[in-house]
């Protein structure tokens, strides 16, 4: 078995150990929020970036959204989270 494997094991014994611990209301928006993820996988599929690249990335969106007013930042945080419960 690889590093990455077994990376990937504890991490879905990690999520099974927290999944066990909510409430079984939780349960269909944790399934919700699963298959949103993997229908964007589908639609975008992910870049074979460089981690130098992931880090520039990274620094040039914080900077875009370091101009950016935090009240907006919020609203579309809200926005994403309301698409995502809305998903079906």
């Amino acid at each position: 078995m690889s590093v990455q494997n077994t990376n990937v094991n504890e991490l879905v014994g990690q999520v099974v150990l927290k999944l066990a611990h909510l409430p079984a209301e939780d349960l269909p928006l944790v399934i919700e929020f699963v298959d949103y993820l993997a229908q964007q996988r589908q639609v975008i599929p992910p870049p074979n970036l460089s981690v130098a690249e992931i880090r520039a990335k990274a620094r040039q969106r914080a900077k875009e959204l370091s101009q950016m007013p935090r009240a907006e930042i919020v609203a579309r945080f809200q926005e994403l989270a309301e698409d995502i419960r809305q998903y079906e």
